[in-house]
């Protein structure tokens, strides 16, 4: 036998595809496609109130923790790290504001409630949502006592500054991040309450 005999190698069979075969399981795939985003968008119309719902309960209930009042009226005013910013309302008459603020954490963006009275101190500050490390960051955004220390400090001596300077806030050794995090929020707050219009 001849080297060149040797060498060669048998021709692969061509395969034959039938092409309703294929159409038969692409109608199956796309079926199964259309089925599932149907009972999502299903299951969305059913849940999406819902979690609306919870979701604004949660806001009512963080306004309520830093300046209760019997109503809160948005006043659609927003700057730098402040989405929402509500004239607290009671018994007819405004008492302070409650303002939304967004700033960054050491792990992520930490979403917060700040009450201001009508003189521009801090009447509370609640934590919305946040991602802060567990046992890290969240010796802060998780304490209700580390965030207390904010009520009564205002601008008056400027900024809000962490472990030092003449506006002291005392951070949380080993969160530093997330203590200096949670300032900015509280200044973004009394920075837009004294710009409000």
């Amino acid at each position: 036998m001849s080297a060149e005999k040797a060498n060669r190698t048998p021709a692969k069979p061509k395969l034959a595809i039938d092409p309703q075969y294929v159409l038969r399981i692409t109608g199956v795939l796309l079926g199964i496609c259309l089925i599932t985003a149907l009972l999502l968008g299903l299951v969305n119309q059913v849940t999406a109130p819902r979690i609306d719902a919870i979701q604004a309960e949660k806001v009512r209930a963080a306004m309520s923790q830093v300046l209760p009042a019997d109503n809160y009226e948005p006043l659609g005013f927003t700057v730098a790290n402040v989405t929402a910013i509500y004239q607290a309302v009671s018994d007819g008459k405004d008492i302070g504001w409650v303002v939304e603020t967004s700033t960054a954490g050491s792990q992520g963006a930490i979403e917060m409630m700040v009450g201001i009275n009508a003189e521009g101190k801090v009447t509370g500050v609640s934590i919305v949502k946040h991602s802060e490390t567990p046992n890290i960051g969240t010796k802060v955004v998780g304490d209700q006592a580390v965030l207390d220390r904010f009520t009564g400090m205002s601008l008056e001596a400027g900024e809000i500054t962490v472990n030092g300077g003449a506006n002291r806030f005392d951070g949380v050794s080993g969160a530093t991040v997330s203590s200096r995090g949670v300032a900015a929020g509280v200044n973004a707050a009394l920075a837009a309450i004294g710009i409000t219009p």
